[in-house]
């Protein structure tokens, strides 16, 4: 008879499977989802719109399993909204991850980011006992419960270490995968000699104004070149490569903005295909998306939390410094201050990007390289130089 949690198992993969119809769950992932049950390696959580923690235990386990077992990430480590350092990621957006890695018995993974070691785990099955799995977390406490549960489930093909995961891990080099479980704004260029040639690399890249997109990218020779992408939502990787740049501006506090404030020179509607603030961020992903990759004036800006609201208020625009010129797009207006060359500049962005078919990051080839390789652009190409590696946007239409 079916257990209370293989009923909830079951469930889950049914919906998984029905989300990513066009690309099922293969069965191999299948199998090391059934074989790995999700709330072994989740001892306390709690969900993004409530502040309490929730204790697992086994008197209680029967009243989180649906929680457990529902698709949506749950918060491991950090008290803030704002500021989530670490998470048990959407289950069916892990199989669907685990599936485009495509992992076989044997391989060498490196990833990064341990979580509560799920992941890892299920990553272990798939490449089997001959197979090993190298998985670096930087959070010490998040680390140890990682790795007590692998030791607690007697995993012996996976190695939780408490590192930097941004350095990579040259003892278990070189790999046939690695997976990024938190967001890079970078590539580390340890990773360029750390992967074999043909090897495969799936990662989320984060990008100033908001849009995280995964990318399975494929080692070939001297750089990567991507394969899939799509659009998700991941917290940022911690410590050395951690980019406080992807954070907007806080305009109040911002150096320009008290003689600029003095100087507005128009406000009009503008309504970004909807109205009202409460879904601005999403109505207008897509060009800030584009914009991060194609426009050097673009910043991102924020209000911060005041009195009752329960939310950073964040908004975008474009600065030319050389002109003195700033335009701001925010809910449903756009105002500039000092003169119209930025919105100008703005409104010749948008005109760009509906004619290309309004993309995302998610809808470019993508190519990464070392710093030191010379390269060029033609026609719906560019180049965005990252502290070590340099990323080439391809837009085919």
């Amino acid at each position: 008879m079916e257990t209370v949690v293989e009923k909830h198992q079951r469930q889950l993969l049914d919906q998984a499977q029905h989300i990513y119809y066009e690309n099922p769950i293969t069965e191999a992932t299948q199998k090391a989802y059934l074989t790995t049950p999700r709330h072994l390696f989740v001892k306390r959580y709690r969900e993004w719109e409530i502040k309490e923690w929730n204790e697992v235990n086994e008197d209680n386990l029967e009243s989180h399993l649906a929680k457990l077992y529902g698709d949506r990430p749950l918060i491991l480590f950090g008290d803030d909204r704002d500021n989530v350092l670490s998470t048990i990621s959407q289950p069916s957006f892990v199989l669907r991850m685990l599936d485009m890695l495509q992992l076989n018995p044997g391989q060498k993974v490196f990833e990064l980011g341990a979580g509560s070691g799920w992941n890892a785990a299920l990553m272990g099955h798939l490449v089997g006992p001959e197979g090993r799995v190298y998985s670096l977390e930087i959070i010490p406490d998040v680390a140890r419960m990682a790795a007590a549960t692998i030791e607690q489930l007697g995993i012996k093909n996976v190695s939780i270490i408490e590192a930097d995961g941004g350095e990579g891990y040259a003892t278990g080099a070189p790999y046939d995968r690695a997976i990024f479980t938190a967001g890079a704004y970078d590539l580390p260029h340890h990773f360029f000699k750390q992967m074999k040639n043909g090897g495969l690399l799936l990662i989320v890249i984060k990008n100033e104004g908001g849009g995280d997109n995964l990318f399975l990218l494929r080692k070939t020779s001297d750089h990567f070149e991507s394969l899939e992408s799509m659009t998700c939502y991941f917290v940022q990787m911690t410590g050395k490569y951690k980019i406080t740049d992807l954070d907007p501006i806080t305009l109040e506090t911002w150096s320009e903005w008290p003689e600029l404030k003095e100087h507005e020179v128009a406000k009009r509607k503008f309504w970004w295909g909807g109205k009202g603030k409460l879904d601005f961020a999403q109505r207008t992903l897509g060009i800030r998306s584009f914009l991060n990759i194609t426009e050097p004036f673009f910043k991102t800006f924020k209000r911060e939390k005041t009195g009752e609201q329960s939310y950073e208020e964040q908004y975008f625009g474009l600065w030319d410094k050389e002109n003195l010129s700033l335009v701001i797009a925010k809910d449903d207006i756009l105002t500039s201050y000092g003169n119209l060359i930025a919105e100008q500049r703005l409104m010749e962005d948008i005109r760009s990007w509906v004619n290309l078919g309004m993309p995302t990051a998610a809808s470019f080839e993508l190519k990464i390289y070392p710093l030191d390789i010379p390269l060029s652009v033609s026609e719906n190409q560019w180049i965005v130089k990252r502290n070590e590696s340099q990323f080439l946007w391809i837009l085919k239409i």
